[in-house]
């Protein structure tokens, strides 16, 4: 088995990869029924079955780890411009991701004094931080 493979395997724990492999059985049961995979089946096909599957997994996983976190957001924040408490809401939206679209959940601020709305791009950090970020990418700058 490649070093690749081995370093995956051991970023998790033994009850994850039982359960990983109970997935494996488990849907080649579903998809060939109690015989199991017909001796024409190639490992070409099994590969790209195997490659299908973990596509999905991944945006499954992302979206599982990623609507909790936006979901912290769940009270106001001072503003970055006037200081002021702003209201915080969680948007969904597709996304297009490595594999293909996927629903995307992020937080949005909106003061109501100055006007603004702040997303943070699924990212979570401080309003601090998200001004740090904004002038890095742009030319305006918050008041301190």
């Amino acid at each position: 088995m490649s070093e690749t493979v081995e370093k995956r395997r051991s970023r998790f724990s033994p009850k994850v990869l039982d359960q990983m492999q109970e997935l494996g059985r488990m849907i080649s049961a579903e998809t060939y029924g109690e015989n199991g995979p017909p001796i024409e089946l190639t490992w070409n096909e099994i590969e790209e079955r195997g490659h299908e599957i973990g596509k999905l997994t991944a945006t499954e996983f992302d979206q599982t780890e990623q609507r909790p976190q936006a979901k912290r957001f769940d009270e106001a924040r001072a503003c970055p411009q006037c200081g002021k408490r702003c209201s915080v809401s969680v948007k969904h939206r597709d996304l297009e991701v490595r594999d293909g679209p996927a629903g995307f959940s992020e937080a949005e601020f909106h003061c109501v004094s100055c006007e603004r709305l702040v997303t943070m791009g699924g990212v979570c950090a401080s309003f601090k931080v998200a001004a740090q970020m904004i002038e890095l990418l742009t030319d305006l700058t918050w008041p301190k």
